[in-house]
C-alpha cells in the first residue's frame, strides 16, 4: 500500500520500502551510532493508521495537509493519509471546503499574514474520542466555525479555537477556547487513563505506547523504598505507572498546563505518591534520586542536566529517546560520572519514517 501523496509529502520518507526493509535501515543506522546491537527490536503492532495526533498545516493556496519534503514553505494538499484515520481524512477535507467557501484567509508562511494556520486532530484509538483544535493567528470568526462543527460533530467529542500570533511556525495555542464538547481527550494505556489538553505532549503511536511504558518500567525496576525522578515528565505518561511500585515519583516539566494534568492524571488513576516541580530541568539546583527516567525532546538534554544526573546519586538511569544520535551523545557524557550503557532496545514508533524510539539502561559503576 503506497500513499498517493508519497512522491511529494514529507510525512513519510520510506513508505516505498517494505516494512522489513524499513526496520533494517533504521536499526543499522542506530548500530552505527551505538557500535553495539540492540537487545531487542520491537516493530509497531500497526503500521498504518497508528498516529493519535496529526497537525494539518494550512497553506496560502488553501492546501490543508503536510509540508513538502525538504521544503518548509511548500504544502502538499492531502486528501487521503494512511497515518491517522479515515475520520481524520474526512474532518480535514471538510475543513478545507469550509475555509474556502467562507473566504477565510489562510496563513502565509513567508510574509506571516493570514488567519487560519493549522487544524490539529487528536484521537484515542480505544475510546474513539476525538479532539480538534483550529489554530488561528488571531481571535476572529469564532462563531462562524460553529457552522463547521455542525458538519463534523458526529466525528468529534471536543473542539477548541487556538490562537498563535507568533511568526514561528509552531502548532501551539498561546490562548485556547473550548467551543464544543469535553474539555479533555482521554487516552488509555496499560489500564491507565491519561487526560490530555490541546497543547499536551503525548507519544504519537497509540499501539507502541503501552509497550514503551512497560519496558521502561521493567528496566527501571522501581522499588517501594525508592525515590524516582521523571525528567521531562509531561502529563505523567511514565510517572503514573512508576508510582505504583515506588515510594515517590517526582516529575519535572516547564508547562503550567502540564502541572495541572500531571496531578489530575495521578488523581484519576488512584496515585497519591507523585510530586510535580514546575521548572526547566536545567534550572534545578540539584537532584537526589535512587533512579531516574528521562524522555527529553529530540535535541537531547542541556549540558547542565548531565551534571545534575551525574551528581544525583541515582544508581540506574533509563533514557527514552526519539533521537538515538543525541541520546548516545548524552550517554557518552554521563560515562564521565561513572555510568555505563548496559543495554538498549529499539521500538519502531514511527513506521514509514526515518525515526525510531530507543530505550537505554545506564548503571552507575
Amino acid at each position: 500500500m503506497l500513499c498517493k501523496h508519497f512522491d511529494k509529502c514529507g510525512g513519510c520518507q520510506i513508505q516505498n520500502l517494505s516494512y522489513e526493509e524499513q526496520l533494517s535501515l533504521k536499526v543499522n543506522e542506530v548500530i552505527d551510532i551505538f557500535k553495539k546491537e540492540p537487545e531487542e527490536v520491537i516493530p509497531s503492532p500497526k503500521i498504518f493508521y497508528y498516529r493519535n495526533r496529526m497537525d494539518w498545516a494550512v497553506g496560502k493556496n488553501y492546501e490543508v495537509g503536510l509540508k513538502e519534503f525538504g521544503k518548509w514553505w511548500e504544502y502538499v494538499d492531502i486528501y487521503e493519509c494512511l497515518l491517522q484515520s479515515k475520520e481524520s481524512d474526512y474532518i480535514r477535507n471538510e475543513f478545507r471546503n469550509f475555509i474556502k467557501e467562507n473566504g477565510l484567509e489562510p496563513w502565509n508562511n513567508k510574509n506571516h499574514e493570514g488567519l487560519v494556520r493549522y487544524l490539529i486532530v487528536r484521537e484515542d484509538k480505544s475510546t474513539k474520542e476525538r479532539m480538534i483544535t483550529i489554530l488561528l493567528s488571531r481571535l476572529e470568526n469564532k462563531e462562524l466555525f460553529l457552522e463547521f462543527l455542525e458538519r463534523i460533530k458526529d466525528k468529534i467529542t471536543s473542539a477548541y479555537i487556538g490562537i498563535n500570533p507568533e511568526i514561528s511556525d509552531v502548532s501551539y495555542s498561546h490562548e485556547k477556547y473550548l467551543i464544543y464538547g469535553d474539555k479533555y481527550l482521554r487516552e488509555k494505556a496499560l489500564g491507565n487513563v491519561y487526560y490530555i489538553l490541546p497543547n499536551s505532549f503525548f507519544q504519537p503511536n497509540s499501539y507502541t505506547l503501552p509497550i514503551m511504558i512497560k519496558r521502561a518500567i521493567e528496566f527501571l525496576d522501581p522499588k517501594e523504598n525508592e525515590i524516582v525522578y521523571d525528567l521531562y515528565s509531561g502529563i505523567g505518561t511514565f510517572s503514573i505507572e512508576i508510582a505504583k511500585y515506588s515510594k515517590k515519583v517526582i516529575g519535572i516539566d516547564v508547562e503550567k498546563e502540564t502541572e495541572e494534568l500531571f496531578y489530575k492524571n495521578s488523581f484519576e488513576n488512584g496515585v497519591s505518591n507523585t510530586e510535580f516541580i514546575l521548572s526547566r530541568v536545567e534550572d534545578l539546583n540539584e537532584i537526589k534520586a535512587d533512579k531516574i527516567v528521562l524522555d527529553p525532546p529530540r535535541g537531547g538534554v542541556h549540558p547542565k542536566v548531565i551534571g545534575l544526573i551525574g551528581n544525583s546519586g541515582a544508581k540506574r538511569v533509563v533514557y527514552v529517546s526519539c533521537n538515538p544520535r543525541t541520546q548516545y551523545r548524552d550517554i557518552k557524557k554521563l560515562k564521565k560520572f561513572g555510568y555505563s550503557l548496559e543495554r538498549y532496545i529499539l521500538i519502531d514508533q514511527f513506521p514509514h519514517t526515518f525515526h525510531i524510539e530507543s530505550i537505554a539502561v545506564l548503571e552507575k559503576r
